[in-house]
């Protein structure tokens, strides 16, 4: 890309890009390499006041006062050039000149940032792609070794001491009683297990009837209270309608677990913009520490698999928690990536 600027001469040029997660400019290209990785924070210089404005800025001389950067003192003139696709902007070409550009030579430097942006949106995209496919393929995993771990965990031995009690030679009223007991367990366990992958009542009820249905089958069995608050929203896609409920049942699984509670609070709602379902429950809450350590542990899906799985949806999912108060999950997700 500099090279191609180079066709109409200049002294020095750079390439920066935006980087969100530092809410910075940084230098991707230059002439000079001790330039790159250079990050310009947000502040009032031709760079930023050129993203701004989405359009070029040629400054003749040094900067004046609204532009107090002095960088361009020692240059007889600069060209700046927002990197745009469509109105978002991306960056910024930087170009330095010992004579003033012509039009023609700052259309041409409007073409070479219009194909950088271009370019550079394609990476960004690529490397979004990459990493929601690596997290998709790496949750596939996570869900089957929670399967398994289901099954060798909760099932096996239920049905394994079932077994043995009906294979006993000598066997009481008592020890029949013990082994139904064992089998409807059992059975328990695998409509459970079933339920986490594809549940007949996702199916048949849509979300809203599919985590009304679980919050009651899990109420009766932890003893809750269960306050409903569910709106009936529109057809999802059924890969998103899964991930909503395994999330809406993890975080019920999770206060179950954890929290101690007797109340719980289950909300679905939805406006033209987002789709939010909230789990609360008045139970013993946790501090950070807590949750880091319940997202660390290995091979745990928990907290930190509910926010990721959201996350591939657009979504976000916000945990507040305090000891002794309680804890609240939060998941928002936007409806037009959802439908």
């Amino acid at each position: 890309m500099l090279e191609a600027a180079a066709d109409i001469g200049y002294d020095s040029a750079s390439l920066m890009v935006y980087d969100r997660e530092s809410d910075a400019l940084v230098v991707r290209a230059a002439k000079g390499e001790e330039y790159i990785g250079l990050r310009v924070p947000v502040g009032p210089c031709i760079s930023w006041r050129a993203m701004e404005r989405r359009e070029p800025i040629l400054v003749e001389g040094p900067t004046g006062e609204e532009l107090p950067h002095t960088y361009t003192k020692d240059v007889p003139f600069a060209v700046c050039l927002p990197l745009l696709v469509g109105t978002k902007a991306l960056g910024v070409l930087n170009v330095n000149r010992s004579e003033r550009p012509t039009d023609a030579q700052i259309t041409f430097l409007r073409v070479l940032a219009y194909e950088a942006a271009f370019a550079i949106e394609r990476s960004q995209l690529y490397n979004d792609l990459q990493r929601f496919a690596g997290d998709a393929l790496r949750q596939e995993e996570e869900s089957r070794q929670a399967i398994a771990r289901d099954l060798h965990d909760g099932l096996t031995p239920v049905l394994v001491s079932a077994a043995g009690i009906l294979q006993s030679p000598v066997r009481t009223d008592a020890d029949l009683e013990r082994a139904t007991a064992l089998v409807r367990k059992a059975i328990r366990e695998t409509r459970e297990i079933i339920g986490n992958v594809r549940p007949a009542t996702l199916q048949d009820l849509g979300l809203a009837g599919a985590i009304s249905s679980v919050a009651t089958e899990i109420a009766a069995e932890a003893n809750w209270e269960v306050h409903e608050d569910i709106e009936p929203v529109g057809p999802l896609r059924p890969d998103a309608e899964a991930a909503l409920y395994r999330a809406t049942i993890e975080a019920l699984h999770n206060a179950r677990r954890h929290a101690g509670a007797k109340r719980i609070t289950l909300k679905l709602r939805q406006d033209e913009a987002y789709l939010e379902i909230v789990v609360s429950d008045d139970g013993q809450g946790f501090g950070s520490e807590a949750e880091g350590a319940a997202e660390s542990r290995r091979g745990h899906f928990g907290l930190l698999g509910m926010r990721e799985r959201i996350g591939l949806l657009g979504g976000v999912c916000k945990i507040s928690s305090k000891p002794g108060e309680g804890t609240t999950i939060r998941i928002t997700v936007p409806r037009d990536r959802v439908a």
